[in-house]
């Protein structure tokens, strides 16, 4: 139970920003935000799993302006742009209306969550050829595209690489662009397992406990990951699309069956393979919504889904192999199942029921 995480009433979604070169000397840029998120940091309400939301909801009319402006003027205020190298302050930052913010408050979480657009102006010199941006750490991390075949990720309060504005470019500045998109997305692949994902590290776990041999392991492993590439590209493409509402819990259903399977069966069945394909496929769908809030890079989808999905595949792997060096000593020992992989195996299957329970309240 000690691996159980509260669930917020609200799921926090990525940051996203795109920067848009108007004219010679001007720009704008256009932020898509998580307005629960900002208007609690600014009301100072405690961020409960079950009375953030309500709380916003009851906001009086007057403390809701003060707080959603107060948010606008920090972002006037700390968001800086550089172009050559030199910063440029955004001169004005329109904020979404009350109304829009009332009415994203009152109604359920799309697949954007609680989203709302804010759009920022300013200057910028004539000869720009560079640019570089940097956000307020309270965005987190943001996900940057330009409006051209370009997208990256600012860790939370940094400051982007500097990015070419130059138009047509080169073979090698494409290059460069395309190696740049395969890094970032493969990062935040292997960022979504490890540390983000615990509830896919649990269900490779639960894998891990009852292979005896790494023959099988892999065997397993390739039709999780097999069946969650598939879902995977279905869902970014929006072949298949399933509310995270049915989605998520069926997840966590996931990882206590298997869980509660090592515990009963002596040895692997036959059809485990296809039960663990079918899983697969729900841990994709939600791989999907995931690299739908992170959004795609323009221009490059099946590089972006690609790169991801090696990412997730180099988190499950290093999970494995950390999972293999904690307990290979002990694994030809006669009580390696009754005193590892039965309690651990229960660890986790109570770890997916309550989060099974917990997401379908």
């Amino acid at each position: 139970m000690l691996l159980t995480v509260n669930a917020n009433a609200h799921i926090s979604t990525p940051s996203q920003a795109s920067l848009f070169i108007i004219s010679d000397n001007e720009y704008k840029l256009e932020l898509q935000l998580d307005i629960v998120h900002l208007l609690q940091q600014e009301t100072g309400l405690e961020d409960d799993d079950k009375t953030l939301i309500p709380a916003l909801q009851q906001l009086p009319l007057p403390a809701l302006m003060k707080a959603l402006y107060a948010s606008r003027d920090k972002l006037q205020n700390e968001i800086v742009v550089n172009f050559n190298g030199q910063p440029f302050p955004v001169n004005s930052v329109q904020a979404p209306s009350l109304q829009q913010v009332r009415q994203i408050l009152a109604s359920p979480p799309g697949t954007s969550g609680y989203q709302l657009t804010f759009a920022g102006y300013g200057d910028m010199p004539a000869d720009t050829s560079k640019v570089s941006i940097s956000f307020p750490e309270m965005l987190g991390d943001v996900s940057l595209a330009l409006a051209r075949p370009y997208q990256t990720f600012i860790l939370a309060g940094k400051t982007s690489e500097t990015i070419s504005l130059q138009q047509g470019g080169s073979f090698s500045g494409e290059l460069a662009a395309k190696i740049t998109t395969f890094i970032d997305y493969t990062v935040q692949g292997v960022l979504h397992i490890i540390p983000k994902g615990l509830d896919h590290i649990l269900f490779v776990l639960a894998l891990f406990l009852l292979a005896g041999k790494m023959s099988t392991l892999l065997w397993q492993v390739s039709a999780f990951t097999l069946a969650h590439t598939i879902t995977l590209a279905l869902g970014i493409f929006g072949v298949v699309n399933l509310p995270a509402s049915i989605v998520e819990p069926l997840i966590a259903l996931s990882i206590a069956y298997v869980a509660v399977e090592n515990i009963f069966a002596l040895q692997l069945k036959k059809w485990r393979i296809l039960v663990i394909f079918a899983f697969g496929l729900l841990h994709g769908l939600g791989f999907a919504s995931v690299l739908l809030e992170l959004g795609l890079a323009p221009g490059q989808y099946v590089l972006s889904l690609v790169a991801f999905n090696i990412g997730v595949e180099l988190g499950q792997i290093a999970v494995i192999l950390l999972a293999f060096a904690c307990v290979w000593w002990w694994q030809s020992k006669d009580w390696y199942r009754q005193r590892i992989v039965q309690p651990l195996s229960l660890l986790v299957a109570v770890t997916g029921l309550y989060w099974f329970v917990e997401r379908i309240i």
